[in-house]
């Protein structure tokens, strides 16, 4: 259980710090741009979306790192898991959905359910952003 922890608080540590980097990356853009309302909208939902995909990544990678140190597996499917069943697990479950096609066993439910906090968390973080540049506010000003 030691482990699931270690590999958990890892992994909500580096998808929080590149989520924040992404972040302030395109509200300093955003903000010394001169594009419309509308491209600043979409380049903040790419900007975001790669975030997310990435973020997902590594959690699908700290989902293999745990299967090889034994900290359980995967049920759901009829053949081997492969990386990208993996990477599918963790984006149904970064995003909440929670389909319950692929569920993990033994402690890398531990992993999964600090994931979905974390992805839900981060999406929120993602979304207020997105609010602010629908509402054409100066993101920089919005906490005063």
């Amino acid at each position: 259980m030691i482990t699931a922890i270690l590999i958990t608080v890892v992994l909500f540590i580096v998808c929080g710090a590149v989520h924040y980097g992404v972040m302030s990356a395109l509200h300093k853009y955003l903000l010394a741009s001169n594009l419309s309302q509308g491209l600043r909208l979409q380049i903040a939902l790419l900007g975001v979306a790669c975030a997310h995909i990435f973020e997902t990544g590594l959690y699908a990678i700290g989902f293999k790192v745990g299967q090889s140190v034994g900290l359980g597996s995967f049920n759901g499917l009829d053949g081997p898991m492969t990386f990208m069943d993996t990477f599918y697990f963790s984006l149904v479950n970064y995003t909440s959905l929670g389909l319950g096609d692929i569920y993990p066993t033994g402690h890398l439910r531990f992993i999964a359910g600090a994931e979905s906090l974390n992805g839900f968390l981060l999406i929120s973080c993602s979304a207020a952003l997105l609010f602010m540049l629908m509402q054409n506010k100066d993101t920089q000003n919005a906490g005063r």
